[in-house]
């Protein structure tokens, strides 16, 4: 009887102690390692995991500051590129320049209208813009203009144009101005005088009225 119990003991305690072990031993190969996650300094991500590495492209703070510059510097550049785009589209303002052939046809045609000599309205022209055409600037008394007239005075006696800063539309309306002051009848001083009230300023016109 004890011969045929014995092979039965052992067999119960074989299995007693082999089932668990390679239990346990699935158990380990299946269980899952930790998984490792490190964020490098330059620009990668390294992930570690069932023994596989994997690395993704990341973005290191060198980067991220190298990018944010070339932003700005971009966005910068747009905004003068509209700019110069609006500039473009401003109306430019080109300054019409005169022969002295030409500013004494001028003369010329305003005096033989008015019936005055006509180096006279070029002796005003030179004292008071120095010859200058198709300018606005203005004198500390208000005048403006190429014959440095008030706006007022200009709109009173302007005859052929309305535009104080054109010297055509200035120079007939100088000529009007000197005819009725009395330059039409031979009467210089007193038409200086009423151009600007300066006796100082009608020997300095008349002085050079006769040098031309």
């Amino acid at each position: 009887m004890k011969k045929f119990i014995l092979p039965y003991i052992w067999i119960v305690l074989v299995c007693a102690v082999v089932i668990p072990l390679r239990a346990d031993s699935q158990d380990n190969r299946t269980e899952p390692k930790d998984k490792i996650t490190v964020e490098l300094q330059q620009s990668m991500i390294i992930h570690q995991s069932n023994s596989q590495i994997k690395i993704t492209p990341g973005e290191s703070l060198v980067q991220k500051q190298a990018r944010e510059k070339q932003e700005q510097l971009n966005a910068q550049s747009a905004t003068r590129t509209v700019i110069a785009r609006e500039r473009v589209s401003e109306p430019v303002v080109v300054a019409t320049s005169w022969s002295l052939a030409e500013l004494r046809t001028l003369y010329q045609s305003a005096a033989s209208k008015f019936g005055i000599d006509w180096k006279l309205i070029e002796a005003v022209h030179q004292v008071e813009s120095g010859k200058s055409t198709d300018t606005c600037k203005k004198s500390y008394a208000g005048a403006t203009g190429p014959m440095q007239f008030l706006p007022s005075t200009f709109r009173h006696y302007a005859n052929e144009g309305s535009d104080i800063c054109s010297v055509h539309d200035s120079v007939y309306a100088a000529a009007n101005l000197l005819a009725r002051s009395g330059a039409d009848t031979g009467d210089i001083d007193s038409a200086l005088f009423s151009y600007n009230h300066s006796m100082s300023y009608v020997a300095l016109v008349k002085s050079v009225m006769n040098s031309i």
